[in-house]
């Protein structure tokens, strides 16, 4: 994925690059607008970031422009703004089909986490697993039934985040037979006291490890992978 971002704060620009670089996003950064506009079609961007303090004039100008050739499900566009940002704003920027919008002056890992979402479309499955994905101080039992052949499975889920997990099977030839996109319904994970059980589905399977993403996971088991982190 392409993000180019429109902004003129060093801080800022910082902050979002260090969350996405480990999605696998190139960033590319104009501080000023017109220009930005000028190498849109050359740069050929999946999302824009773009902030109405900076430009509180010519955002829209950029917005309409973007749209006129790139719709919404091809480029989508997250419009950062300041405390003060009326209402009139907010509608204008809604009847332009921004994505989203984000507070700049509160731009915490909340905000981020939001950024991520309007972006998730143009992200890989194994990139969106593994980001903000941590190793647990002891891995986690996990147990899986492979829709194939019904084997169960025991093993580990030696990474994991809300958004996935990567399992290493105690007999990985067991699991050589799944294949990418694979559903696997049949999943336990124990965490802590916890048993949570996710709908799985394979994203890579390679050298003795499997990259599962998690495709139903109850609200309940959200907040227990929360606490992890």
């Amino acid at each position: 994925m392409k993000l180019l971002l429109v902004l003129d704060s060093h801080e800022i620009r910082g902050r979002i690059e260090n969350y996405v670089k480990s999605l696998g996003i190139e960033v590319v950064c104009y501080q000023h607008i017109l220009k930005a506009m000028d190498n849109v079609d050359e740069i050929s961007p999946d999302g824009i970031v773009v902030s109405a303090s900076d430009f509180p004039r010519h955002w829209k100008t950029l917005v309409s422009f973007v749209h006129s050739e790139r719709p919404p499900e091809t480029c989508a566009i997250v419009l950062l703004h300041g405390s003060f940002f009326s209402e009139q704003e907010r509608k204008k920027a809604l009847s332009l089909d921004v994505s989203c919008l984000i507070n700049e002056t509160r731009l915490d890992k909340g905000a981020l986490n939001q950024l991520r979402e309007v972006f998730r479309p143009y992200i890989s499955a194994e990139k969106w697993v593994n980001h903000l994905a941590v190793r647990p101080e002891n891995s986690l039992a996990m147990i899986v039934t492979n829709p194939l052949t019904g084997a169960l499975i025991p093993g580990k889920a030696v990474q994991i985040s809300p958004d996935g997990a990567v399992f290493m099977p105690d007999k990985p030839a067991l699991t050589k037979n799944l294949p990418v996109a694979t559903e696997l319904p049949g999943c336990s994970i124990r965490a802590g006291g916890a048993i949570l059980s996710p709908v799985c589905r394979v994203v890579r399977n390679g050298y003795g490890v499997i990259t599962l993403e998690f495709t139903a996971l109850s609200p309940r088991e959200k907040n227990i992978l929360d606490m992890i982190f």
